[in-house]
């Protein structure tokens, strides 16, 4: 008999823990028109706790700057009479060559893609990207202010996109009082790369909680896209005070981001100041993640040491 009263304490503690376990979470966002979720190792850096430093020069494949082939990858002809002309040719040739190539080494070297004249276009330079995680002390009000933002938003255009991810900076920016820990990491590299390391922030941040209650992704229907449930019921203890938002971006330009180092207040205030001010032609994606979505539902200090582990005190 005592064997099995232990047994049926052991089940029973195992159903409480994965109940305390139980979470929901809301979120929204996707990628600009202009945007790719394609592949390619990033250069990153944290601006956490564990670790530092600035921005990755390198590190990451795909979408770097390729050969440029003029007059559509012909030979270069010359007549074969006239020696002379055709050696002043290639003389006259050459220092053009010599003279672009040194010019396109001081574009690159100063940190820009460059629009080319004659019709060839933009060069796919860097990007940056750059996520913010925070724990907030309680705040029901942010939960209501971002479900609304996910609600009347549209992300299927890129100003609509670029709106949402504003204001939800906003709700944030409007609550520094619940600051109590938080995490900056950055990035660049190639947009494309860019767009996979948002993501990749993104799906980090869903993973920690088990129902996703409010909603709204691309689906291009901008009557559709917003979906939030009332049947999720949690429970949770009266001690419960924690929410967690991370709001993450990838642009062409983000303005000026603080320098990377061991997050502080000022430093997640500055990065959401940024992310604030992105113009919708410069983004490529953005994604707002937050946890618990419902009413009343917090996360014990426990759970969130658990689920978000970069955090520091701010």
């Amino acid at each position: 008999m005592p064997v099995l009263a232990a047994l049926l304490l052991a089940v029973g503690s195992l159903t409480l823990s994965g109940a305390a376990l139980a979470q929901s979470g809301g979120g929204f966002g996707g990628s600009s028109s202009g945007g790719s979720s394609g592949g390619g190792s990033f250069g990153g850096s944290s601006g956490g706790g564990y670790s530092g430093g600035g921005y990755s020069g390198g590190g990451y494949s795909g979408g770097g700057y390729g050969p440029i082939i003029i007059n559509g990858g012909g030979g270069y002809g010359y007549s074969s009479g006239g020696g002379g002309a055709g050696l002043m040719g290639l003389i006259v040739f050459g220092v053009l060559i010599f003279m672009v190539v040194g010019h396109m080494r001081r574009s690159i070297g100063a940190g820009g893609a460059r629009s080319l004249g004659g019709g060839l276009g933009t060069l796919s330079g860097t990007a940056q990207a750059v996520s913010v995680q925070l724990l907030l002390a309680e705040g029901d009000e942010v939960k209501r202010a971002l479900q609304r933002v996910a609600e009347s938003g549209d992300p299927d255009t890129n100003t609509g996109l670029a709106r949402m991810l504003q204001e939800a900076a906003l709700v944030v920016l409007r609550h520094p009082e619940r600051w109590v820990y938080g995490n900056v990491e950055r990035a660049q590299g190639a947009p494309n790369a860019a767009d996979s390391q948002v993501g990749a922030w993104a799906t980090e941040a869903r993973a920690a909680f088990t129902e996703q209650t409010t909603s709204n992704y691309q689906n291009r229907d901008p009557n559709s896209g917003f979906v939030h449930r009332d049947d999720y019921r949690h429970k949770g203890d009266a001690g419960d005070m924690y929410l967690a938002v991370t709001i993450a971006v990838a642009a062409h330009t983000l303005g000026n981001l603080p320098p990377a180092a061991v997050t502080t207040a000022a430093e997640a205030r500055a990065a959401l100041g940024t992310i604030s001010s992105v113009n919708a032609s410069d983004l490529i994606r953005a994604e707002v993640v937050w946890s618990p979505d419902m009413p009343g539902e917090f996360l014990s200090e426990d759970e969130a040491i658990m689920k978000y582990p970069n955090l520091t005190k701010l």
